[in-house]
């Protein structure tokens, strides 16, 4: 309770309803799957850039916007929830903790509020804050084993499966992730990646065990496309994110055209450049895409813009 009350104290816990909603949508339907689960997650995204994701005892995940972003399917993002219950339901995070060190979770909230303030350029209280013994000791406290490692792997994957998500989705971002450690030019690792290390061997594991179970079609939602690119509209100043999703929208480069074209409605409202909003939210509307999230934005376009009324 204590690290919950920093963390939204620092302005990481990233409060935006729909995004966390999504989150907690992906988790009930891991547990729905899973009725033998106890345990019940709050699940929440953390406004920072860089890729990473961890829980905190009671329940609490918090996923970095970086990570979501780093995702690529609704299941790569799946995978990562599954294997951060399976710490919890496992005891992984219990086993290492004794009484000295209890107070260490509440650094977390710390660590996530540095990593806000660098982004937001407040360099020398984010360097200070990276730096102190505290950071430190949270880190070092938060390295998984091996054998922890490679529980979570299995019994998450297990979580994955039941949940009708593609099975192949643990051992995809694992590959992505090592893929854009390779491709990094500041050598700096994922924070995921100190505390989960990713290894041949596991990748490997994760592999063989998508030939061991049955084939199902994957269930995923057109949500996690929405989500998706609501947070990509997030990154950068307003003017980059439009440019963004324009250039997307020109090469062709997404998985669905409807949800590019409403981050760059998102973008658009960022920019305050209310009636182009409008004008990509409607013909949306217009061309028979429904979505929620599509009136939500419209809504708060006409709002921002002063129609009450039609808002």
């Amino acid at each position: 309770a204590d690290a919950m009350r920093e963390l939204r104290a620092s302005g990481a816990y990233l409060t935006d309803p729909e995004v966390n909603a999504y989150l907690n949508e992906l988790g009930r339907r891991i547990l729905d799957a899973n009725p033998t689960v106890r345990e019940r997650f709050e699940i929440f995204a953390v406004a920072d850039t860089s890729v990473n994701a961890f829980a905190i005892p009671g329940g609490h995940i918090g996923v970095n916007l970086g990570l979501i972003l780093l995702t690529q399917s609704e299941s790569e993002l799946a995978s990562v929830l599954a294997h951060e219950m399976a710490h919890v339901t496992q005891k992984h995070y219990a086993r290492m903790m004794d009484d000295q060190r209890k107070t260490a979770w509440i650094g977390i909230a710390g660590l996530a509020g540095a990593a806000l303030a660098a982004a937001k350029g407040k360099g020398d209280v984010a360097q200070g804050a990276l730096l102190g013994s505290q950071a430190a000791q949270v880190q070092n406290y938060l390295n998984f084993s091996r054998d922890n490692e490679r529980e979570a792997d299995r019994v998450g994957f297990q979580y994955l499966s039941r949940a009708q998500f593609d099975p192949s989705g643990m051992a995809t971002f694992m590959e992505r992730l090592q893929r854009s450690t390779s491709l990094t030019d500041t050598g700096i690792v994922p924070g995921y990646l100190r505390t989960h290390p990713v290894t041949t061997e596991r990748i490997a594991d994760a592999r063989a065990r998508m030939g061991e179970g049955q084939f199902k079609l994957a269930h995923e939602s057109v949500d996690f496309h929405y989500v998706r690119a609501l947070l990509r509209s997030y990154v950068g100043d307003a003017r980059e994110a439009v440019g963004y999703f324009e250039a997307a929208l020109r090469e062709r480069r997404y998985a669905s055209e409807a949800a590019t074209r409403y981050g760059l409605a998102a973008a658009l409202l960022r920019a305050r450049d209310f009636e182009r909003a409008k004008r990509e939210l409607r013909a949306l509307e217009a061309s028979g895409v429904q979505h929620p999230m599509i009136a939500a934005m419209l809504g708060q376009v006409l709002l921002q813009n002063g129609e009450i009324a039609a808002a």
